[in-house]
């Protein structure tokens, strides 16, 4: 070409494009004609000839640098051709379709046989088969292969510009001048316009491309002899669709693409060309390991029905007995996926486990497009169930769940029409086909129960949701109800957010999809199963209630005293058995084969089994409380998020569990963080005040919200009933609850006694302290009067309501009143009544529970004495005169020479509590002087400024500023706050103990809590006087000194089961701790003393107050923290959390004080006696909170220099178990290696070398490269000096062992050897008698000296060193003579 210019070289490549437009003419008119030559014609001129493949060539190679317009005609008239040669390929085989139809209906007609040679590889027959000529394959050939080129240069433009990040859209370049943002305006649309020139030439070739795929794949037969296809040319377009299925990550991208045609013509070559398959499944393989979306399009690959073309064929097959496998694609993927080698797929592997990431959807996307298929196939991948990659498992679980929601119906293939088959034949092949499939659903719904335990909390998750799925499509079984609400329940307790959520989820969905009825409560269903349970025992058959009989009585005679669940067990042994025989009697038709009674008692056992599964339903949730305690306790929102909302669901089908939940929950109104108050709010008005299911649009009646309130408030506990205060608080200002409420609630108080009162006059007293005026009236204050405080109270000593009352008195706000006025009146007859519930006229002193519940309505109109009165100091000393006349006696003028231990506790409670209501009441009046004095001066300073600016006399005007500045100056102002601050203390010092009424009672409360001749044996006595002394020492610093030793000395000799004086007496300490930190500090040790108590409560009282007083640095941090590092080990859970808690809480603070604490702690546990684990355990706690470098250098450093000191071996494996928890870095490795001298002797040891070698290993995952020669070195004279040490250990225990038997040897030897001297001194002192006895006789033998000595010796030596006599005499043998 003649390439000088542009215009030059455009023109050519038009010239080029014009050739092939007139070839495709040409090829249009002539068609099948311009490839034959019938008479062998020498000049025939092919139609693809040279010239017209050279324009190809050309065109396709320059195609990235041909103009728009040029490109898009190439791209039509290459097309184009591609289309007439597929269309003259289908006509030409017009003839063999017809000859195919005509042969299906022969066969479908006759079932003939036909001999297999006539058959091509698809089935298809022979008959007059004609190929095309090798000039129309070698031009659609090569027609295909140019337009596979050109539109792989298309794919890669398109692919290289999304790399780059190109945009074919508008650009938005925003210019001011109205010149620039035409241009820009007009290059838009230009750049728009060549887009969308490109996307239809993209779609254009994408067409042509499956035409040919499709031509070459179903006429194969004519293009080929015998139907074998040239791999090369069939092979092309699968190959561009590879390439176009990468470029369509997106639904844009994926239209660009053409991504639907890309995988019709890999599925219509797959489905026609079985000799590609190996090729494609690799292909496809690859690409999903490369392309994190491909396996979705693969999914979608598998799902695709045959083509209509082929299905003839596959009808073909199927009338030659022929199964046909469409589906063959998909399971070859899925046997080269569980083929796959995942070993070693960690994270450190990079791409390996990257790609097996993006191969794993592929199973779950499979199953949820062709459920049925990999129901029949999912075997192939459940190897990988065992596998590392969790992808695998996750993908696995998620195809198993999509597997089961779908109602695969088993057998539902009919076999082939035959008329030899045998009716009976099928369906026994159809109920075994059944069976089985029947028997692979539960092992798949076994693996789903299993994998809820994986390692893996992505797994986990996966299974959960699975679960879910298959509940909210009606899917699960009823045999898996009860199993998978336990499993949900279990899940709770795991410890990743997402698995507890979707645990939570599942539970409220198997409450909203249960198979029993809306209401869940289980006193209807325990009635029902008891009327149920007589009935059937009392109409079972007569053999089975015969054998039931002799079963129970064989009980009562084996055991007189018969368990009940003994009997249980065999009743409901004869209701199965019965059961079962009704099963059995006729399988198919149980119900018409009874008879009726029969049929009636079966109908009556399954109702029984179905109730008894719905309480045992109910029970799992009423057993789960813990589960649900700790999700409302989590530190995760999201957890009591979904607790709460688990809660409004059970409520709203009435489950027990859910009100008690929701008690727990309102303990979280204290919350920080305003999304759990704002749920905790919404969930407790959707169970106690809103309908259900109306999201707090629409109310329930007043009637129903009052009753639910005082069920409620009703059995509160204390912290209960100050956070329903709190919640009750919040809904009152937002006019939430109606006001009605609170009228039916007072119709209560006026009409119903006792506790029904009590919870409305506390409900009540709840919404007051929002809304004062609910209480703050005459007639409402008459009907306290009335009801909560008259004569019913008086005579059925009803301390509840009395209490509830004074709660209510205490929400008054209380202004100056007319002495004359009614609510005046009332007031004061309030303040009577009051004061003789204070004073226990109306206690019995003959039960003590009367007293212990007479201490909290006391406490309270104390309280309420102090709000109502305008002076209740002076009604408190009335009071305090009333009680210690009727306990002491003076009221009489006699006094008593006793009195009785209740009386005396009340009298010590009142007396205390009124002394400690006292100085709270000085403090608010100092408080209230303080207040005044500043608004005085506030004042003083507005009229000053005032004056300053209207009055016109400057002089006097000075004159007033210059005196309230002197008095300033000279500290007037100051002089007076602290006298008034000085009169304040004076009266707590001085006044209230010091010289007051109540001073008086002091040196009697002393001697009975000293106790020191035991005359004082009533723990409640005890408990109270202790209580009192603790609040009297509360009120001075000077009287709380004094007494400390002994408070004490009391508490450490309290009676071990008085578990509530001493749990009381350390709250109380830490009342004290607060108001005089600096008197009690001496006795800290004490306090942390009682972390070793053997009550629980105590234990726990004792940490809760060391916690607060450590958090706001009332006590000091020292090396009694060791002892609440034990309390990590606590046997109660709750002892546990607190300590976690105060450790959480003292590692967030900037010094970190666990830092200084760590050595003294390791010095204090490694010496006491205590389990290896349980250190270990404390201690990896602990040391998890060192996070910073230096400090970790130099813990590393300090622990180093412990080794020296340890006594033990045990004590240094403990050393080097606390270095393996730090985390280190360059400086602590230089560190250990250059202290290797400290610790090198206590390397033999196996636990000690562990440890170390553990600090290699996680140093080596973060060391930089330039400190590894370092750690190399170490490592190496660690294992040189282990070595080394063991050797000597060895050596060491082998020279001991030697030592001690030669030592116990010799000592033996020496024992024997002054035995035996002593022996022979006394025989030898008797050897006279012998000799005379000898001589005595003539014919009386006798032995030589010599001989009796050795026979002696031998007689001895047998008796104690243990000999063998038999030896003795073998080696004394020669010694012996003759008998004379």
């Amino acid at each position: 070409f003649e390439d000088d210019d542009e215009a030059t070289r455009s023109n050519s490549f038009d010239q080029l494009v014009l050739i092939i437009e007139r070839g495709n003419r040409s090829l249009n008119s002539d068609r099948l004609a311009l490839f034959e030559n019938p008479e062998g014609e020498q000049e025939f001129t092919e139609w693809n000839d040279e010239e017209r493949i050279q324009a190809l060539y050309t065109l396709v190679r320059k195609s990235s640098s041909l103009s728009v317009a040029t490109r898009t005609r190439l791209i039509t008239a290459l097309c184009k051709a591609v289309n007439i040669l597929c269309s003259i390929l289908a006509s030409s085989a017009s003839t063999q379709t017809t000859s195919n139809s005509s042969y299906i209906q022969t066969q479908n007609s006759g079932r003939n046989i036909i001999d297999n040679h006539n058959l091509s590889e698809k089935g298809q027959p022979e008959t007059s088969l004609t190929i095309v000529s090798q000039t129309f394959r070698d031009a659609l050939a090569c027609h295909i292969y140019m337009l596979y080129t050109l539109m792989f240069f298309l794919e890669s433009e398109a692919k290289v510009g999304k790399s780059l990040g190109l945009s074919t859209g508008l650009s938005n370049n925003k210019s001011s001048s109205n010149k620039n943002r035409k241009e820009n305006a007009k290059k838009d649309r230009e750049r728009k316009a060549e887009a969308e020139k490109v996307l239809a030439s993209r779609q254009a070739c994408a067409n042509a491309m499956f035409t040919a795929a499709h031509a070459m794949g179903v006429y194969k037969s004519k293009l080929w002899k015998r139907g074998v296809p040239d791999e090369n040319v069939i092979g092309l377009p699968c190959r561009i669709a590879y390439q176009m299925l990468e470029n369509s990550s997106g639904i844009v991208a994926r239209k660009a693409s053409s991504a639907d045609l890309a995988l019709k013509i890999i599925a219509i070559t797959v489905q026609t060309s079985d000799c590609l398959m190996s090729t494609i499944v690799s292909a496809l393989l690859d690409l999903m390991h490369s392309y994190e979306h491909i396996a979705a399009l693969v999914a979608e690959l598998c799902a695709i029905p045959p083509f209509e073309d082929i299905l003839v064929v596959d009808r073909c097959n199927l009338a030659m007995g022929k199964i046909s496998d469409s589906n063959k694609l998909a399971k070859e993927l899925l046997r080269e996926i569980g083929r796959l080698d995942t070993s070693n797929c960690t994270s450190d592997t990079g791409g390996k486990a990257s790609g097996l990431k993006h191969v794993a959807p592929f199973i779950s996307h499979l199953a949820e497009k062709n459920p049925h298929f990999t129901f029949q196939h999912i075997h192939l991948v459940l190897t990988h169930l065992e596998s590392d990659p969790y992808m695998f498992r996750s993908a696995i679980v998620t195809a198993i769940g999509h597997v089961l929601v779908r109602n695969i119906i088993s057998g539902n293939e009919n076999p082939a029409e035959n008329e030899d088959f045998d009716e009976d034949k099928i369906q026994e092949e159809l109920k075994k086909k059944n069976m089985n499939f029947t028997l692979t659903k539960e092992k798949l719904f076994d693996i789903l129960i299993k994998r809820a335990h994986d390692a893996s909390s992505y797994t986990r998750v996966a299974v959960m949701k699975s679960w879910a799925n298959l509940i909210e499509t009606d899917s699960l079984p009823l045999q898996r109800l009860l199993p998978l609400t336990e499993l949900s329940i279990d899940r709770l307790k795991d410890k990743t957010v997402m698995v507890r959520r979707s645990a939570m989820q599942i539970l409220s969905l198997l409450l909203e999809k249960n198979p029993f009825t809306h209401t869940l409560s289980p006193e209807p269903y325990i009635e029902k199963i008891n009327e149920l349970r007589v009935f059937i025992l009392s109409n079972l058959p007569e053999n089975i209630k015969l054998a039931m009989d002799s079963a129970l009585d064989e009980l009562e005679c084996m055991d007189e005293n018969t368990d009940a669940k003994e009997r249980e067990k065999i009743e409901n042994a004869a209701i199965e058995t019965a059961y079962s025989e009704y099963e059995s009697s006729s399988p198919d038709s149980k119900d018409e084969d009874l008879e009726e009674e029969d049929s009636m008692i079966y109908m009556k056992i399954k109702a029984l089994k179905f109730l008894s599964s719905a309480l045992a339903f109910i029970n799992l949730f009423e057993s789960a409380t813990t589960a649900f305690d700790s999700m409302l306790l989590s530190s995760n929102s999201s957890d009591v998020t979904e607790a709460l909302r688990f809660f409004v669901r059970a409520r709203h089908f009435q489950l027990p569990c859910a009100v008690t939940g929701i008690k727990q929950a309102l303990a979280l109104m204290w919350s920080n963080e305003t999304n759990i108050k704002d749920e905790v709010l919404n969930a407790f008005v959707e169970v106690f005040i809103s309908t259900p299911g109306s999201e707090r649009k629409k109310l329930l009646p007043s009637k129903v919200i009052a009753d639910n309130l005082l069920f409620l408030v009703g059995n509160a506990t204390v912290s209960e009933v100050a956070s329903i205060e709190e919640a009750m608080c919040q809904l009152v200002n937002n006019e939430v609850i109606p006001t009605d409420v609170f009228l039916l609630l007072w119709s209560i108080v006026a009409k119903t006694p006792g506790d029904a009162r009590a919870a409305a006059l506390l409900t009540i007293s709840m919404g007051a302290t929002a809304d004062p005026s609910i209480v703050d009236s005459s007639s409402r204050l008459r009907h306290l009067l009335d009801a909560g405080l008259g004569d019913h109270t008086e005579e059925n000593r009803d301390w509840k309501s009395a209490k509830a009352s004074a709660i209510a008195l205490q929400k008054m706000k209380i202004n100056k009143l007319d002495p004359g006025s009614a609510k005046f009146i009332v007031l004061e007859l309030l303040t009577e009544r009051l004061c003789a519930v204070a004073q226990g006229d109306w206690c019995d002193d003959i039960h003590v529970t009367d007293t212990q519940r007479w201490f909290g309505a006391a406490e309270q109109a104390i309280d309420a004495i102090f709000v109502i009165c305008p002076q209740p100091e002076k009604i408190c000393r009335h009071i305090i005169h009333n009680i210690e006349g009727s306990t002491f006696g003076f009221s009489d003028g006699t006094p008593k020479s006793s009195c009785h231990s209740l009386r005396l506790s009340r009298f010590f409670f009142v007396v205390s509590h009124i002394a400690l209501k006292l100085l709270v009441y000085a403090e608010a009046l100092t408080s209230s002087v303080r207040h005044a004095n500043a608004a005085k001066a506030l004042f003083k300073q507005e009229q000053a400024d005032k004056a300053k600016r209207s009055s016109s006399n400057r002089s006097s005007d000075n004159d007033f500023v210059s005196d309230d500045d002197i008095e300033t100056e000279l500290g007037v102002t100051q002089a007076e706050e602290a006298e008034v601050e000085s009169k304040a203390s004076d009266i707590a010092e001085t006044e209230i103990i010091g010289r007051g009424v109540i001073s008086l009672f002091a040196p009697l409360l002393i001697r009975i809590v000293a106790n020191k001749d035991g005359n004082f044996s009533s723990p409640t006595l005890m408990q109270t006087s202790m209580l009192a002394l603790c609040k009297f020492m509360s009120i001075s610093s000077s009287f709380c000194e004094k007494h400390l030793p002994l408070l004490f000395t009391a508490l450490g000799r309290a009676p071990s089961e008085d578990v509530t004086l001493r749990a009381n007496t350390v709250i109380a300490l830490g009342d004290l701790a607060f108001r005089f930190p600096n008197e009690v500090e001496p006795y800290t040790p004490r306090l942390y003393g009682c972390l070793r108590d053997k009550s629980t409560r105590v234990r726990r009282h004792t940490l809760m107050v060391l916690t607060h007083l450590i958090l706001n640095d009332m006590v000091k941090v020292k090396g009694q923290v060791c002892e609440i590092a034990l309390c990590l080990q606590d046997e109660e859970i709750r002892i546990r959390d607190m300590a976690r808690l105060l450790f959480n809480e003292l590692s967030k603070r900037s010094n970190n004080p666990i830092y200084n604490l760590l050595p003294d702690i390791v010095s204090r546990l490694s010496h006491m006696a205590m389990e290896k684990d349980q250190f270990r355990a404390i201690m990896a706690f602990l040391l998890a909170f060192i996070k910073k470098d230096r400090q970790s250098e130099l813990l590393v450093e300090k622990l180093c220099h412990r080794f020296p000191k340890c006594t033990s071996i045990s004590q240094k494996a403990d050393i080097a178990f606390c270095l393996a928890q730090i985390k280190v870095n360059e400086k602590c490795i230089k560190t250990l290696n250059d202290l290797l001298k400290f610790y090198k002797d206590a390397l033999f040891d196996e636990d000690v070398l562990k440890n170390f070698l553990s600090i290699v290993t996680k140093a080596k995952k973060n060391l930089k490269p330039e400190s590894k020669e370092t750690l190399d070195d170490w490592e190496v004279r660690l294992k040189e000096y282990s070595m080394a040490g063991l050797e000597n250990e060895q050596a060491n225990s082998k020279a001991q062992h030697a030592r001690k038997k030669a030592e116990r040897r010799k000592g033996q030897k020496s024992n024997a050897r002054k035995i035996l001297i002593s022996s022979q001194s006394e025989l030898y002192e008797s050897e006279s008698e012998i000799e005379d006895n000898l001589s005595g006789d003539d014919e009386t033998s006798v032995i030589s000296d010599d001989q009796y000595g050795i026979d002696k010796e031998n007689d001895l030596t047998e008796k104690l060193i243990g000999k063998d006599k038999e030896s003795i005499r073998k080696r004394n043998g020669r010694r012996s003579c003759k008998n004379i």
